[in-house]
């Protein structure tokens, strides 16, 4: 295979395109479905490996939902094993739910690219499929989010980025890559059922268009852009006004959210969900909670989201992901130096364990025993998180500190250790002024 980064444009486009010019070895793995588009982005890579610190992988996704669903895995396997490329192959099951077939079945293979071990995930869309989602998302009546289509780099998750470095490229110059190297691929027939609004967009609708602007491609890639270019703006002011609303220890504070314009409120609701991870809730649901909590007189709400929810409590607005479920640890504390804490012998990985608390959990204290319930009752924790808070419990003196709040009295000694988890400050209200008001 061909290395030479000069001779051919579209792997010079690629090269240009790499996504950490300055780190060291870095990991990318293919979204590869064996067919035309992510056979030419292998390619493309794989002769880029003595050219970059690339190292390659790929990843097929199994949906069962095509006939020859076995055949094109192992028409992936046998191009992987040719190409020297390692390649995981995923089978998931697509639930035929309220998302529809095919946005369920997006929906598993982007689970699968959060499995990765990769820093980056590649995938093959090109020019045509991003001016596609542009009138798609028009004919939707989406947003700016929604119009500014898809980003050439984003973050999958803390640990991934999703790169999409052909999105410039039209599918033409694919295939002319794609014949000039005498490549192979499969081809899904699911691809030219018209029933599906995509294909009928680019089988039906737009070759007319096309022929009245010959250009018509260019012009959408032109329009993603601007529309990218003021999202990014947008965003910037967003996320800086975002930050103002919270408190020193990471509470969205909502009596400042309350000064905002009306017309910005929802906005920045919309982004608490979105950079807290509880997903993407719909324009009607911002607006009702929006104008909920507008109220001052409501003092306690919920907003139900996709991926937890958000409630109101003590004049801040808390997010809570669906995994914070009972029993499973708000954070994992960390024990520090401290002036006064408990010995170093009681604080060894193999002399207790973190635990949530239980009903008869008690920490002695100056003035006799503590029940843990109303320790976290008195430092104000909000009621929803006092059965996630981090309890270190001795194997022999059983529960011996609460992270963040107390160590046990009688057997702590001066220049100790205590437990401290940064994620727990906000959610220790003793000190924001009275709560007298708040249903315990």
């Amino acid at each position: 295979m061909e290395n030479s980064l000069t001779n051919n444009p579209l792997r010079q486009h690629l090269a240009q395109q790499w996504p950490a010019p300055n780190a060291g070895r870095f990991a990318v793995e293919v979204g590869f479905s064996g067919g035309l588009d992510s056979v030419v982005l292998l390619h493309l890579l794989c002769s880029l490996r003595n050219e970059l610190p690339l190292e390659l992988s790929a990843v097929h996704i199994h949906h069962g939902l095509d006939a020859p669903a076995d055949e094109w895995a192992e028409f992936c396997r046998e191009l992987c094993a040719r190409w020297q490329v390692p390649l995981r192959i995923e089978r998931v099951q697509v639930a035929f739910g309220k998302l529809g077939l095919e946005a369920a079945a997006r929906a598993e293979r982007y689970r699968c690219f959060a499995q990765s071990r990769a820093d980056a995930v590649a995938l093959a869309h090109h020019a045509d499929d991003q001016a596609e989602t542009l009138l798609l998302a028009t004919l939707r009546g989406g947003g700016l989010r929604a119009l500014a289509a898809m980003p050439a780099l984003r973050a999958l998750n803390e640990r991934i980025s999703l790169w999409r470095p052909l999105l410039a490229v039209p599918r033409t110059e694919l295939l002319a890559y794609a014949q000039e190297h005498k490549l192979t691929w499969v081809e899904d027939s699911s691809n030219a059922d018209t029933a599906l609004l995509r294909n009928w967009l680019r089988r039906e609708a737009l070759p007319p268009w096309q022929e009245r602007v010959p250009h018509l491609t260019h012009q959408l890639l032109a329009t993603v852009g601007r529309l990218q270019h003021d999202l990014a703006l947008l965003e910037d002011y967003s996320q800086a006004e975002h930050n103002s609303l919270y408190d020193a220890a990471g509470r969205f504070q909502v009596a400042s959210w309350r000064q905002l314009p009306p017309l910005r409120q929802p906005h920045q609701l919309h982004l608490f969900a979105r950079n807290h991870r509880l997903g993407s809730p719909g324009a009607d649901s911002v607006r009702q909670f929006a104008a909920t909590l507008a109220n001052p007189a409501v003092q306690q709400a919920q907003w139900p989201l996709p991926h937890g929810r958000a409630i109101l409590y003590a004049g801040c607005l808390f997010p809570v992901p669906a995994e914070w479920t009972t029993g499973k640890l708000l954070a994992q504390p960390v024990w520090q130096p401290a002036t006064h804490g408990l010995p170093e012998n009681l604080i060894q990985p193999n002399s207790g364990i973190w635990r949530t608390p239980q009903p008869s959990d008690t920490l002695p204290l100056p003035h006799g025993h503590k029940k843990i319930s109303r320790l976290l009752q008195e430092k104000k924790v909000p009621p929803f998180m006092r059965a996630l808070w981090p309890l270190w419990v001795h194997e022999q003196h059983g529960c011996i500190a609460a992270a963040n709040l107390q160590t046990h009295y009688r057997l702590s000694v001066l220049n100790g250790w205590q437990a401290q988890a940064e994620d727990l400050t906000r959610f220790i209200l003793s000190n924001i002024g009275s709560l007298d008001n708040q249903t315990e």
